[in-house]
């Protein structure tokens, strides 16, 4: 309480939130204008219901103009588009479906998945026929008088495999982002709640066609994405799929409500607070609204873009009905709401409990405190802003990781919907050359900016993880250049069993680093070990990729730890 939380990585903004929350004033910065933009709107939200009322307003001009895009041939609703990719072997110039397997929806009756009433569904390659089956372990599909491995597809291990002439070929060869698709089935929604998929209709086909017309028509009236895609880039993709432009990563009909609802919102919406709220909601909507999204087969729901931190292309993409009123995982509504609910004064968090020996659900009470709260756009090894000088009680951020991952490439993906292309300063990025040094000495800098801005010998906490020894390495360089030690570190659950992070070689713990102004402290020993950690982590599990996280980790803080005067 009465302290001032600094973070020059601010991102998301979870750390500035979370201070705030507990009291303190909060100061932060980005070199990504996305960043400014959704950090201001979630320290000062906008009156929730006020919001609603809002949504509710653009939601009925949405459907009154475009739930025609959206046929059904029933009472039920349609929510999710399935499609798979027919591309041209570039050695026999033959056209053929891009699939991985056979299976659309499964039901394997894992907690929290979709309830179907059918264990599986699974589509013929041949003449597109939907066949429901009764168990979700059938590995044999019969139809065209034909036996298909319902498990196998034309794609696999990394490359298409050509049913003709049986050339393998990359999505580089293909140019498999730009190929035409095929719409193979529609899940809906039914009034009891369960969901079926159909087989796709001559009315679903001509509204693709009638989009792509009307978009044609309205396109230069309309916000929509501005920009190529950089060819210059640390992540190939998704220029390797085709895709050159960040308007080709959109359906037509995504294109047209998503800038129908950005037009809606500018012409209609006068207060400049509800404003950036509704834009922030659209924004949210982007990742689950584009061309690059997937499927959860065994839980129902749709994989956003980026659940994997890439540009990845799923054999089988989903679009959404961004319109859909009940169900959908990143539907306008849904999104609007998730925005709306930032107002509230109670959050719901799920702390370690030591005698139940798991995490229990714990719901807090907050108040926003009043006073600082300075967001800015700059680079954080830059000069010092006037706002900020000797200002900052303890700085806690969470850097980027040693691991090539451009994040403002994949922001960028947003930011051209906003004509915010250009950033504050350069990433924090390893250079190929010489990564240690071009990453510590980075990083060093910025701490050092901090340095300039904090009152005292106060405390710089951040989170950091890698199985690679460089990382740590580049750590030790920014300490040493920044005239740091390490006064305390510890290991932290972060993304463990979380999709993708949960897989063999990456690693689910963070280690938090404590350091101070070297001047202030004697040297000490340092006690820890891997061996100590993971013992009190019982009965939560440590991987292989952590043992050598922690390691790395303590190796960089030996020579380097001390003890406050």
């Amino acid at each position: 309480m009465g302290k001032t939380v600094y973070d020059p990585f601010m991102g998301g903004g979870s750390t500035l939130v979370e201070a705030q929350r507990l009291g303190a004033a909060v100061m932060g910065s980005d070199v990504d204008p996305m960043s400014v933009r959704i950090v201001k709107a979630e320290l000062s939200p906008v009156d929730g219901a006020e919001l609603r009322e809002y949504g509710k307003l653009l939601l009925a001009y949405l459907r009154a103009n475009f739930a025609s895009l959206y046929p059904s041939e029933s009472e039920a609703s349609p929510l999710h588009y399935f499609s798979v990719a027919e591309v041209q072997c570039p050695a026999c110039m033959v056209t053929g479906p891009l699939y991985r397997s056979l299976v659309l929806v499964r039901d394997p009756k894992k907690v929290g998945a979709v309830v179907r009433d059918h264990a599986l569904t699974v589509f013929c390659p041949l003449c597109w026929e939907l066949h429901h089956l009764d168990s979700a372990d059938r590995k044999v599909l019969l139809c065209c008088d034909r036996r298909f491995k319902i498990a196998e597809g034309t794609y696999r291990s990394g490359a298409y495999r050509c049913p003709t002439c049986e050339t393998s070929s990359t999505h580089r060869d293909l140019k498999t982002g730009i190929a035409s698709r095929r719409l193979v089935a529609i899940e809906e929604t039914k009034a009891n709640g369960r969901r079926n998929l159909r087989a796709p209709s001559s009315d679903d086909d001509q509204m693709q066609l009638d989009a792509a017309r009307e978009w044609s028509a309205q396109r230069d009236l309309l916000p929509h994405p501005i920009g190529e895609i950089s060819a210059a880039r640390s992540d190939e993709r998704p220029r390797s799929y085709g895709i050159n432009a960040y308007e080709d990563l959109f359906t037509h009909r995504q294109l047209l409500v998503l800038s129908h609802a950005l037009k809606w919102i500018e012409e209609n919406v006068a207060a400049e607070d509800f404003r950036a709220a509704l834009e922030l909601a659209i924004s949210n909507a982007l990742s689950t609204n584009n061309r690059l999204c997937g499927y959860a087969t065994d839980y129902g729901r749709l994989s956003a873009l980026f659940s994997v931190r890439g540009y990845s292309l799923p054999a089988l993409t989903v679009e959404l009905n961004p319109l859909h009123e009940t169900g959908g995982r990143g539907t306008i509504a849904a999104c609007i709401e998730r925005v709306a609910k930032s107002d509230s004064a109670k959050v719901r968090r799920h702390v370690w409990d030591v005698h139940a020996s798991r995490p229990v659900p714990n719901l807090f009470t907050f108040s926003r405190h009043s006073g600082s709260r300075w967001v800015g756009l700059k680079n954080a090894a830059s000069a010092s802003t006037p706002e900020a000088v000797s200002m900052v009680d303890i700085a806690v951020f969470d850097p980027p990781y040693f691991d090539f991952i451009a994040y403002d490439e994949l922001s960028e993906f947003h930011r051209a919907w906003f004509g915010e292309l250009d950033l504050a300063g350069e990433p924090l990025l390893p250079k190929a050359h010489n990564p240690v040094q071009s990453f510590g000495l980075k990083l060093g800098s910025s701490l050092r900016e901090m340095l300039k801005r904090s009152r005292g010998s106060k405390p710089f906490a951040f989170t950091y993880h890698s199985a690679n020894p460089d990382a740590w390495k580049a750590v030790g360089v920014a300490l040493d250049f920044a005239d740091l030690v390490v006064t305390k570190l510890w290991p932290v659950r972060s993304d463990g069993h979380m999709g993708h992070h949960s897989n063999p070689g990456n690693c689910e713990w963070d280690v938090i680093v404590v350091c101070r102004p070297k001047r202030d402290t004697i040297d000490h020993r340092l006690e820890d070990t891997v061996g100590g950690w993971v013992s009190e982590m019982k009965p939560l599990n440590v991987n292989d990729a952590d043992i050598r996280n922690f390691t790395f980790a303590l190796e960089m803080a030996e020579s380097r730890f001390a003890r406050v005067i």
